[in-house]
């Protein structure tokens, strides 16, 4: 069986005998033009570009080739040992503008030129976006960031937002100040304290007279 390798002049998808085929147009060398059928593993759906080479053997069938390998001449592999990494390409200048890269390892990179989504070897998982990043670790804590404000929420359950957590118990805190139009202590033996002070049951002093002075407020709890 003799092998060639050839220039793709052209790719046409079509059918033969009610299969769907791919017919493969290449010159073999100095004008010689012949057209052979591509092969490759089932669920491999390739379109290469006509800046690739072809490698094409005869099959006993009256001439006729099988286009079974291609060679990108003008992309330098990156991929490691071990490793297996899958690109798509810019038909205008062959310039690769998406990948899903299966490294050694044991993590996964799926990316293109505005972002992408690893996941590492551990299970966890890193999405990048043009305006920010979301991290799922392995232990359960995830994070967001979009350079404005950012999130955790840790292992343990504590989330924090922009500085102020929430306990797993419900309980906020606020590192700066708490705005709200109603602040309520609600339920069976609520309580709300204020710069220190417990203000269930609390009374407090109010002026009445020109000295300033104070007398207390019988008027009931605040």
């Amino acid at each position: 069986m003799l092998t060639r390798i050839a220039k793709l002049l052209s790719f046409i998808r079509t059918s033969s005998n009610d299969a769907k085929v791919n017919d493969v147009e290449i010159d073999i060398g100095g004008g010689d033009n012949r057209t052979a059928q591509h092969f490759s593993a089932p669920g491999d759906d390739s379109f290469p570009l006509t800046t690739d080479y072809v490698l094409a053997a005869d099959v006993p069938r009256n001439g006729s080739k099988a286009a079974h390998g291609y060679l990108d001449p003008i992309n330098e592999g990156i991929a490691q040992e071990g490793e297996k990494r899958v690109y798509g390409r810019d038909p205008a200048n062959g310039t690769p503008v998406n990948q899903v890269w299966l490294k050694s390892d044991g993590s996964v990179l799926i990316s293109n030129d505005n972002g992408s989504v690893l996941l590492n070897a551990d299970g966890g998982s890193i999405a990048t976006t043009p305006g920010g990043t979301f991290e799922a670790k392995a232990d359960g804590s995830i994070k967001g960031d979009n350079g404005s404000g950012s999130f955790e929420l840790d292992a343990s359950g504590i989330f924090n937002v922009n500085g102020a957590t929430i306990d797993t118990a419900g309980v906020i805190t606020s590192p700066v100040s708490v705005n709200a139009p109603t602040v309520a202590a609600t339920g069976a033996g609520a309580s709300l304290t204020v710069s220190g002070k417990e203000m269930k049951g609390h009374t407090h002093s109010q002026g009445n007279d020109s000295a300033g002075d104070s007398q207390v407020n019988t008027s009931g709890p605040v």
